[in-house]
Parts: structure tokens; sequence; C-alpha cells
């Protein structure tokens, strides 16, 4: 196994009066898919946004490439946020921009390459979500598994080491759904990607992880192998896995 592309330590985060982080420590090894499995509620999205400083811990240490990142500026986390993307649950495209601006948006605001390379590249990146013909399509103009395609590809334009997923399958149908979890591991075995993927999609979390790492209560209860979850005896963990919820 190799290093730790990104590790949270003893993460500590809260809202107002309400708890949501209670301590969390998680490593995610470099190139490997870590799927962070959990119920609604359960903080996973909010654990995930401390990764690109769109949270900052109350307590505890976020690193990414062995860079502490806690309590960076948004200045200080342009770097971080060049080598992490993130697919966010709604795609987030930006409505009023063609298919071609909203994946091209990073390169011309991040390089200072030609609008011939950008092309080339927007094209390169459509083609591994498979997606052509579509440059100049609107948001509106697309379905809910198109529009979770291009925003894919718009984050991993710049060629990031590390991609977060939160809730990749949430609102799309069971074939959709199965294409973005193929989508997930065909990119990691291509590209050699770090992954984090957000979900409490059983059957999405067994498709795509290499390791399982289960919230519950603020807290990991439970981080392992594929098959250790689907092997273990921690009741809540399997209560989870075989659809009773929480125990």
């Amino acid at each position: 196994m190799g290093e730790h592309f990104i590790q949270y330590v003893d993460i500590h985060k809260s809202f107002d009066d309400k708890q949501v982080l209670s301590g969390v420590s998680l490593g995610i090894p470099t190139g490997e898919t870590v799927v962070v499995l959990g119920g609604s509620g359960s903080g996973k999205s909010v654990l995930l946004r401390h990764t690109i400083g769109l949270h900052c811990p109350d307590s505890g240490r976020v690193l990414v490439d062995g860079v502490d990142i806690t309590g960076f500026n948004e200045k200080q986390m342009l770097e971080t946020r060049k080598k992490v993307g993130m697919l966010f649950q709604a795609g987030a495209l930006f409505d009023s921009m063609t298919v071609f601006e909203n994946v091209s948006y990073a390169l011309f605001e991040h390089t200072d390459w030609e609008t011939d390379r950008v092309r080339q590249r927007v094209a390169e990146v459509l083609g591994y979500v498979e997606l052509e013909n579509v440059n100049e399509l609107m948001p509106s103009d697309l379905s809910g598994g198109m529009r979770k395609r291009v925003a894919l590809a718009r984050a991993i334009a710049l060629a990031p080491r590390a991609i977060l997923y939160d809730e990749p399958t949430t609102g799309l149908d069971p074939i959709t759904a199965n294409t973005i979890n193929q989508l997930i591991r065909s990119l990691q075995e291509l590209l050699g990607i770090t992954s984090i993927v957000v979900t409490h999609d059983i059957q999405s979390a067994f498709h795509v992880g290499d390791r399982i790492a289960f919230l519950y209560k603020g807290n990991i209860l439970f981080e392992g192998s594929m098959d250790e979850a689907r092997s273990t005896d921690e009741p809540i963990l399997k209560g989870f896995l075989e659809g009773g919820g929480y125990g």
C-alpha cells in the first residue's frame, strides 16, 4: 500500500450546537478509491468538503499530498484545488455556459494554454466520460446523467491527482447510475487517480471501492477492504449493508 495522499487527523466539526464530526481520522492511500459510507446526515459530505477548504475543522488537521492545509485561505488553497477535483452532488455546472465553457473554465483560468490546446484537452476529457458532439449544448439541454458526466469532465480537466465524488449516483436511474460507477472505476484505472466516493448507495460502494470507511455518529466505526466489509461482524455496519438501517 502506498502513502496516504489525503489524511484527516482527529477532525472535529460542529455547526451551531450540532456536532457533526467527532474526531474523524482517516487516510486515503495514493491511487486507491475509498468509499465513505453512511446514512443521510452522518457527516460524509462535510468531511469531504474539508479536503478543498470549503469547511475548516474546529480542531484537527487535513493533509493533502503531505501539506497541512488546515486554516489555509482562498489564495493558499489554490494549489490544493488544482491537485484535487470535485464532482458535486448536483453537478454544479454553470447554467449560463455551454458544455465547452464549463469544461474549459479552469483551463483558461489556471493555465496559459492557447485556445487550440484547450479545445484538444476538452475533447480528451469529454472522451474519457464517453461524450461527444456536446460542446455547444447548455446544461438545460442535458439529461441528469449527462450533466454528471460533463461535471466529471470538468473535474478532471486540470489533470488532478485526486477526485472527490459527493453522492455521484443520487437522483439517477439504475442504468445511468451504473454508467457513472463504471466511469469512476475506469478513470481510477486509466489515470491512477486517488478517489474518495461519498455515498449511502451500497451497490455503488461495492462497485467502485477498494476500501470502505463507515461513518457513524461522527466517527469512523469501520475501515477495511471490501471483502472485510462483506464479512464484518460489526453489527451496525452489518445492519446497514443488509439494508436494515442502523440496527
